[in-house]
């Protein structure tokens, strides 16, 4: 596809500059990933504002064609160090097959998503995700899930240094306190956007309007 018939969308609102830094993104350089959606987590966290935000942003993102990343945590009979030091930590990890581990059925994930299996925070760790983001010309990355202080920081930050621009989306994200959430964007819009920006769904929305 010629850099003429591709379909620019407009720039999103962000802190601390407007997404993505050139300007530049469209269906087909662009992924939504959906971390930790799972019903377990969900429950946990009372996360369902936050899923209700990130449901409304993948049918959006369907319907324009962008690629859809699910990301799901979970520890099986040959348990990693970092699951079990993660779950003994507190976090929720359940265990893979079990019920609390299945994505949360108020997501509507469409057939072709890419699903990726994890036992720690990084959705790029041994899971091949980023060559398969590189194999489909994938440059920007719309990040969503739980916790914001785990999953969603150390995906978003391993991404920035593969040279991914990051987005985190504030209003579908949520950390195991709102202190912790809140402090973790900040840290994520350190040093003019160190790792990203972040922004809230509603300007995700509002910049796809002026297609």
């Amino acid at each position: 596809m010629t850099e003429a018939t591709i379909s620019l969308f407009t720039p999103i609102t962000s802190q601390p500059y407007a997404w993505p830094f050139d300007g530049r993104w469209s269906a087909g350089d662009t992924a939504l990933l959906l971390l930790g959606f799972q019903r377990a987590p969900v429950a946990e966290l009372a996360a369902e504002t936050e899923l209700a935000a990130a449901s409304e942003l993948l049918n959006t993102a369907s319907t324009l064609g962008i690629t859809i990343v699910a990301v799901r945590r979970g520890y099986g009979p040959q348990e990693s160090p970092l699951a079990a030091r993660r779950r003994a930590l507190g976090d929720t990890i359940p265990k893979r097959g079990s019920a609390e581990w299945r994505f949360d059925e108020r997501l509507p994930l469409p057939t072709d998503a890419i699903i990726v299996d994890i036992s720690g925070d990084n959705a790029f760790f041994s899971t091949g995700l980023e060559e398969e983001l590189r194999r489909r010309g994938v440059r920007n990355l719309l990040l969503t899930g739980f916790p914001t202080e785990g999953l969603v920081h150390a995906t978003q930050r391993a991404a920035n240094d593969m040279g991914f621009e990051c987005m985190a989306v504030a209003d579908a994200c949520k950390g195991t306190s709102s202190q912790r959430h809140s402090a973790q964007l900040r840290i994520t819009t350190f040093g003019n956007g160190l790792f990203g920006t972040v922004a809230n769904s509603a300007d995700i929305h509002s910049a796809l309007k002026n297609l």
